[in-house]
């Protein structure tokens, strides 16, 4: 079904020229053994890559002459139905991209960002983001109609709302970042380098001659028998997606995953489909 197999896992932390816990792992059957991928241009040994780095060594992988890839990528790729008009002022899931690139480009940090989006007069001290201190505010959610939780979350134990970013573990400032990037590879293809599709925001079934980006979720897949070249644990997440794919990719079974069977307790009446080609899905729920 694919030719090239990238497993990403991401990183929010830090600025955009900062060594963060990013780490990129592939695969090209029939070999399907996997490879760790250095950073390009990084001294030997060190695994960690800047976010600038790898949107740089993605958008080569996207472009049209390049072997037809499958690029999973662990950050959130929406947000919950309703934040485009109620958060950030914008009308549908590409316009929520470019305000919240913008925001993002301007600020620098996805922490900044969030502070930047909750300090607005419009949410009276109530906004999205969750941090430590207002964990126990949900005022936003009732006084807005936006959720916490995208429907998918709703389906997965181990998931954690794109809104948070307090302590433990966290999505939200990958999100923020994550969410970025794929606004600035969409930029790159709409002047003709790449061709992709964003799944499933950018339609359901993936277009047979284009290379797709899909959202993962480490967690929700098995642990592979070994981790091949991985010593950490961001690594290790990546090796863990990177290895489903695969097993899938060998019994002919990938083509499965992308067809969402409708479920029962979608919340908005805009139907399942638009709900989830706004919020997004992580590749392997069914």
């Amino acid at each position: 079904m694919f030719e090239r197999y990238i497993s990403v896992d991401w990183s929010g932390s830090d600025l955009e020229d900062r060594r963060v816990n990013l780490r990129v792992v592939e695969a090209t059957p029939p070999d399907n053994t996997g490879t760790v991928v250095p950073p390009p241009d990084a001294r030997r040994g060190v695994r960690a890559w800047t976010r600038a780095e790898c949107r740089r060594w993605l958008a080569q992988a996207l472009r049209m002459d390049q072997p037809r890839c499958l690029i999973a990528m662990d950050f959130g790729f929406g947000y919950p139905w309703g934040a485009d008009a109620s958060v950030f002022g914008s009308d549908g899931w590409e316009g929520m991209l470019a305000t919240l690139s913008g925001l993002y480009a301007e600020e620098g940090t996805a922490r900044v960002v969030a502070q930047e989006v909750n300090s607005s007069e419009s949410f009276g001290g109530h906004g999205p983001y969750r941090f430590n201190d207002t964990r126990t505010d949900f005022r936003f959610y009732l006084d807005n109609g936006t959720p916490y939780y995208r429907l998918v979350e709703m389906a997965v134990p181990q998931a954690i709302s794109q809104w948070y970013l307090g302590s433990g573990g966290t999505v939200g400032f990958s999100t923020i970042t994550g969410m970025a990037t794929l606004d600035l590879l969409m930029t790159l293809r709409r002047k003709g380098d790449l061709d992709f599709q964003v799944w499933p925001q950018e339609g359901l079934v993936p277009e047979e001659d284009k290379h797709v980006i899909v959202e993962s979720y480490p967690a929700i897949y098995p642990e592979p028998s070994d981790f091949g070249e991985c010593t950490d644990e961001h690594c290790r997440d990546a090796w863990r997606v990177l290895q489903w794919m695969l097993g899938h990719h060998e019994k002919n079974t990938l083509g499965d995953y992308f067809d969402i069977a409708h479920k029962l307790f979608e919340r908005v009446d805009v139907g399942f489909e638009e709900q989830v080609r706004f919020e997004g899905w992580i590749f392997g729920v069914q």
